[in-house]
């Protein structure tokens, strides 16, 4: 059941991934195109208000794939995808499968959701950093130690991803504390 509700998620996500670019999407995927690696993930980041994690992901499938709508928004979706599923196994994890697949599909039918996921910008991948970040933080706490170094790497994207994205550490850290 979740590999369909996945393939819906997919589907929704990639309708209409090829529109026109809108300002920020534009300005992103143009300075990714005309600027160098180093100045791009060091220096524009800077201007643009955001972590740079997103920014070598464009830049380097824009420069593997080319910058048409459909590569630069790509990623995104991906990420999406990956945070429905992320979603269903901490649904899965916490309580049951019932609730995984409800939950998931939920996230699948979110338009909110569905939009970030099409757009060249953060967001999506921001969502995806902070969800892997939950997930690993419960494999962490049922299995002792053993999950440490993914929780870390998944609080790194974090860091990386979006600003906003750093409000999710807060209830992590109360959690482990208390």
């Amino acid at each position: 059941m979740i590999y369909l509700i996945l393939i819906l998620a997919l589907i929704l996500r990639l309708i209409n991934i090829n529109q026109s670019l809108w300002l920020d999407e534009a300005i992103n995927v143009l300075a990714a195109k005309d600027l160098g690696f180093i100045h791009f993930i060091t220096g524009y980041p800077i201007g643009d208000f955001h972590p740079p994690g997103y920014f070598l992901i464009l830049w380097v499938v824009g420069h593997t794939f080319g910058f048409s709508e459909f590569f630069v928004r790509l990623p995104s979706v991906i990420f999406g995808v990956l945070t429905v599923y992320l979603t269903y196994l901490i649904g899965n994890k916490l309580v049951n499968e019932k609730i995984g697949l409800t939950a998931g599909l939920f996230l699948a039918l979110n338009p909110l959701h569905i939009y970030y996921s099409q757009e060249a910008r953060m967001y999506a991948f921001s969502a995806f950093a902070v969800t892997l970040s939950f997930y690993f933080l419960i494999k962490l706490l049922e299995i002792s130690g053993k999950f440490i170094f993914l929780y870390a790497f998944s609080i790194i994207l974090v860091l990386y991803s979006d600003y906003v994205a750093y409000f999710a550490l807060i209830p992590q850290f109360i959690y482990v504390l208390v």
